[in-house]
């Protein structure tokens, strides 16, 4: 059935825009989601009432809040498809984040009232009446949340959707708490032992564990999240195609969104290439990144003079004196200037600093030119320190 629903929607939105057959999908997902976390709710608010569970009243109200989760997919999805308009120029793919971040605070805020009120039940036990109808509806309810998670799993991979994966993994959670109010339900009738209050106790704790670990991601996601390591990857082995260039560096990401990723990158060309070929080889990369990975790239042109052999004994005198410091550091973007009259050399560079390093920029800036000034003693340095650096240089100006 997941595969009719996925092969069907992907006919339907076949012709769109990447970010309109995303909206297509994410509508299918919070109908469907919608639809059965409603009867869902109802069945178990009804058994709940039935037998006096307040673990199971805890499970049903997480049914509820489910119900209100679709209802923000939708709603978040229709948003982020939205076309950029002058106020949000980079478009409106982050609400899909918002809404997640309201899910989750919805989830944590459930979670901390049947705390209380599991709290309370552990304090005065009551009674829970289990019957034959009670446990086949919790039975049902496992194999639809279940059913759920794969779906929610499926269509959030099909679409790269953190919203729905994070979807997913409320729906696989609901199945471990109705798992547990099932074992608690059995404990109850087999040996007469009244757990439901601490069941509910773990139903509350697990419930605004997730709400608390889905509203961190969410935050993280609208600060601005670290590119991972799969996306760096992917954008480096495309620039390694291009073997008429020299190099690269500084690779930076930027995210409005799932289909809505600039990034930059600094270029190194042979100094000797007219304007007209820098310009067209740029021109080519930056159109194949839009075309095959669905990324904006900026492109800087880094002139590099291969030919200059001054030029080239400063530069392997900085990377020898880098490497000697064993540190773990390597430099890039690597420029000459001429100080006016004839006063020596200006040297640019960056200096890529490992995350842990326990040494101060200004010390390494002293360290460096001192051990430069060894070498070319009229030179003069500007040393720019990079940290939290992203990727990997390649190159023959990169160490």
């Amino acid at each position: 059935m997941i595969n009719a629903i996925i092969n069907w929607s992907d006919r339907r939105y076949q012709a769109r825009k990447p970010e309109q057959k995303r909206e297509g999908f994410g509508l299918v997902s919070g109908f469907v989601g919608l639809i059965t976390n409603l009867l869902l709710a109802a069945m178990k608010l009804m058994i709940g009432v039935l037998s006096g569970s307040v673990s199971i009243m805890a499970d049903a109200l997480n049914s509820v809040t489910d119900t209100f989760s679709s209802i923000l997919t939708l709603v978040g999805f229709k948003i982020s498809a939205k076309n950029p308009d002058p106020g949000h120029p980079y478009g409106h793919q982050r609400f899909e984040y918002i809404s997640g971040l309201f899910i989750s605070i919805l989830l944590l805020f459930v979670g901390l009232q049947f705390l209380q009120s599991s709290y309370e039940k552990i304090r005065q036990p009551q009674a829970v009446h289990i019957s034959a109808v009670v446990l086949i509806v919790l039975v049902l309810s496992i194999i639809v949340k279940l059913w759920q998670n794969f779906f929610y799993l499926r269509i959030g991979n099909h679409i790269q959707s953190d919203t729905l994966k994070a979807t997913a993994k409320d729906s696989f959670m609901d199945v471990l708490t109705t798992s547990a109010i099932l074992l608690s339900a059995f404990v109850n009738q087999l040996w007469d032992w009244n757990i439901d209050g601490w069941v509910g106790l773990f139903v509350a704790l697990y419930i605004g564990y997730s709400g608390f670990m889905m509203l961190r991601g969410f935050t993280n996601e609208l600060m601005g999240n670290r590119p991972s390591p799969a996306e760096v990857e992917e954008m480096t082995a495309e620039l390694e195609k291009y073997h008429m260039i020299l190099g690269f560096h500084d690779l930076l990401i930027h995210s409005y969104g799932p289909n809505a990723i600039f990034a930059t990158v600094d270029i190194e060309i042979d100094s000797r290439w007219t304007l007209d070929r820098a310009h067209e080889v740029i021109d080519q990369i930056e159109r194949d990144f839009k075309r095959d990975l669905n990324v904006t790239l900026v492109c800087h042109m880094d002139p590099i003079d291969l030919d200059n052999q001054h030029y080239n004994q400063i530069h392997k005198a900085i990377k020898y004196i880098i490497r000697g410091y064993d540190l773990g550091m390597h430099t890039h973007d690597f420029h000459v200037e001429q100080l006016p009259n004839n006063q020596g050399e200006l040297v640019q560079f960056d200096v890529v600093v490992p995350e842990k390093l326990d040494i101060s920029d200004e010390a390494l800036d002293r360290q460096i030119n001192m051990d430069l000034k060894k070498h070319f003693p009229d030179i003069e340095t500007q040393i720019n320190f990079d940290h939290n650096y992203i990727g990997e240089d390649k190159g023959p100006m990169n160490a």
